[in-house]
Parts: C-alpha cells; structure tokens; sequence
C-alpha cells in the first residue's frame, strides 16, 4: 500500500498545515503590531529632537551665521534616526537641504515618517518667523531598530514549530498511523483459503477506536466462513444435478445451434452470407460510422443477362454460375469485408474501412475475373458493379439506393462497367 494513501499521513498534512497558516497569520500580526509601535515611537523622538536643537537653530538663523546653521544641520544630521533635514525661510527659500543615501528625494514628499516645525524669534513683542525645519526619518530607522526583534521573532516561531512538529510526528506514528498500518497488514495477510487462520490477532494496548474495529472485523469473518459453509454445501448438491442434466443439453443445443446458424446466416446455395447477416452488418458498420466517422462503402453486383443463361441452359446451369461467381467473390476479397447474396442474381460486398476510390478498385479487380473466368456451359459471363460510400446524411437505406442507381447506370451505359456514385450527388 502507497505511503501516501495513509489516513493518518493525510490527516497529519492537514494538521500540519493549519498550524503553518495560524503560526504565519500570528507572526505577520506581530510585525504588523511592531512596525506601528516603532515608527509611532520614531514621531515622537523626532519630536524630541526638534525641541533640542530649536534653540541653537533660532539663534543661528537670527544672526544669520549660515556656518553655524549647516553644523547644526549637521550635528541633527548624525543622530541615528534622522535620514534629511530641509530648512526653509519665509519667503520659500531654501536654506539647508541635507539628507543621507537611504533617503531619496521622493522620500523628502512623504509626511509620514517627518516632523516640521516653526522657528520664531520675540522681538519688539513681536514674533518674527525666521525658518520652516522638517526633519524626515524613513523606514531604515525602524528596520534598524526592529532587526533584533524581528530575526528574534523568527527564531522563536521557527523553533516553536520544529518542536511542535515533531511532537505531532511522533504522536501520529505512534497512536494512528502504526496501528493503521498493522491492521491493514493483518488484513493484507489474511488467508482466506483457510476459515481457522481467517482471523486478526492484533494486541492494542488501549481499547480505542481501532480495537473496536478489530473485533467488529473478526465477528464479520466468522459469519463470512459459516455462510460460506452453508452456500457451499447447498452449491455441491446443485452442481451434481446439473451437470449430469448440462451434459445432456450441451450436445443437443450445440448439434441443433450448428444447423440453425447455417441456416440463419448462410445462403444455400452460394453458401455467402445471406439477406439477414448483410442487413446487420450494414447497420453494424453504420453505427460505427455515426461514432466514430469510420468509412465503409458498398458494391452492388448483378450478372448480364443472367435470365438468358436461365431461359436456354435452364435454371440447374444457372445455380451452376452463382455458385462460381460467388467463388470469385470469395477468392478476391478481404476476410474482413463481409459478402453475400442480395437477392437473384444480386450480390452485395460490405467494405470495412474502405473509401470510394478504394472500392472502386476492388470492383474493377472482381468485374475483370468474371470476364475472363470460363464457365461451365456459358462460357463468358459479364457483370455490372455500382460503388457507393457512406458520408454524413446518408442512412443506410440511401446507400442502398445510392449503389444500386450506380449498377442501373452500368447497365444502362453498355453493361460489363463498374460506376462510382460521386459524393456530391449522393442524395440527402
């Protein structure tokens, strides 16, 4: 038994991957939940910088010392989580515009993960506005921040998982799968030849579901062996009076089925295949066709002036040349083509798995033997061969017809012709 079939390894990749969804879905909300406490966090030590550096940049900005402005900008620049600082004055012109490689210019837009501020200066009771500070941090902060917890996260679902994991494994083996496995092997082994031994002897160590099942089992067993007596006994007694009674009917019924199959397939006297076995077969091989778009095609044959040979040699002379021409017949066509007499001087070739042209052909073969065969009394007789093929919207009585307007076009153009019934005059 495949390894794979097992209910107990399909149950415990069931298991296995409900767990994996549930432990996924768990550690994504857990980043989610630290991604969101750390850039909340960053805002507010944004903040905090703003509120350290405002004083030395007030002062800077109102005496105008641009070199005490960039080293400020500088000394903001080298704290860890500022990624850009933009100082704007009032009129929109840019004063300082310092950002590191991480942080692109795109990333100067976002107000996400940045801090603007105001700077005023008191003078004359007034408050003059002397600059517009943004300080921009980015998501590198918090990965940076986040990268210990994040791998320890990890590390603890992954370990978490493998532990789990093997728990699962070991249990499933243990209580479901090896169980299984046993019972299924007893049942594999059983010797059903012999009712003593028909029998499984397995030792669960706890009356579970499994050993319920065991002895149901084992009690089905034994009502199998008692019926089995039973029917067999019953079936012996049978058997001894039937078969004396079967001896006797078997030859009977084989004698006169012999007969009757002669007489219900053959005709007497070209001993081809008569009317009956013909009709089947067109309705065979049409069937087929309407499956599987299989072609056959018929040959209609009728001897020249057969009446003639009938009126002046008499009727014993004329049996004499059917049963030659149905030689010819025989002798020249395919043991899967399927012959007979038609009726009179007709006589009727089912090609299998033949198209017009081919047909055509074998008509031609069997219309040049009869020509040239010499028989007895008459000497040289003709025929004339009509040749039609199945194709879609013909059934079989069109075919029939279709074949036999063919033969009336070999007689009516000279006699001793072969005549194809064309696909596109086939009628509809």
């Amino acid at each position: 038994m495949s390894y794979k079939s097992h209910l107990s390894t399909q149950l415990l990749k069931s298991v296995l991957v409900i767990y994996f969804i549930i432990t996924i879905l768990v550690t994504l909300v857990h980043f989610g939940i630290e991604y969101s406490y750390t850039k909340s966090h960053i805002k507010d030590e944004l903040t905090m910088v703003a509120k350290t550096f405002e004083p030395s940049l007030k002062t800077a900005l109102w005496d105008l010392n641009s070199e005490q402005i960039e080293s400020i900008s500088n000394g903001i620049m080298n704290m860890p989580l500022v990624y850009g600082v933009v100082i704007i004055d009032p009129n929109k012109v840019l004063i300082v515009k310092q950002k590191k490689e991480e942080l692109s210019d795109e990333d100067l837009s976002k107000k996400d993960l940045s801090h603007s501020f105001l700077i005023y200066k008191e003078f004359n009771e007034n408050n003059i506005l002397l600059a517009e500070v943004t300080l921009y941090s980015g998501d590198f902060a918090i990965y940076n921040r986040l990268k210990v917890g994040f791998t320890m996260i990890l590390l603890n679902a992954f370990i978490k998982s493998a532990a789990l994991i093997l728990l699962f494994i070991f249990a499933f083996k243990k209580y479901l799968e090896n169980p299984l496995r046993e019972l299924t092997g007893n049942i594999d082994s059983l010797n059903w030849k012999s009712r003593e031994n028909r029998k499984i002897n397995i030792n669960f160590e706890e009356q579970n579901e499994l050993y319920f099942l065991k002895q149901k089992f084992n009690e089905l067993l034994l009502k199998i062996s008692s019926e089995e007596d039973k029917r067999l006994s019953l079936v012996q007694d049978l058997n001894q009076q039937l078969e004396k009674e079967v001896r006797i009917r078997t030859q009977e019924l084989e004698e006169a089925n012999e007969k009757l199959q002669r007489l219900a397939t053959t005709d007497v006297l070209t001993q081809l295949n008569n009317r009956v076995v013909l009709d089947k077969e067109l309705q065979t091989q049409f069937n087929i066709f309407n499956r599987y778009k299989k072609v056959f095609t018929v040959i209609m044959m009728d001897l020249d002036f057969f009446k003639d040979v009938n009126d002046t040699f008499g009727h014993q002379v004329g049996d004499s040349v059917l049963k030659e021409v149905a030689h010819i017949i025989r002798e020249n066509t395919r043991s899967i083509d399927v012959t007979g007499r038609w009726g009179g001087e007709e006589f009727l070739i089912i090609c299998h798995e033949t198209d017009l042209d081919g047909a055509y052909t074998l008509a031609e073969t069997l219309r040049r033997k009869i020509q040239t065969h010499l028989f007895q009394h008459v000497e040289h007789k003709t025929a004339c061969f009509g040749v039609a093929q199945i194709q879609e919207g013909v059934d079989i009585d069109m075919l029939i017809k279709n074949a036999d307007d063919a033969l009336y076009e070999a007689k009516k153009s000279g006699r001793n012709k072969s005549v194809k019934s064309p696909l596109s005059t086939l009628s509809f």
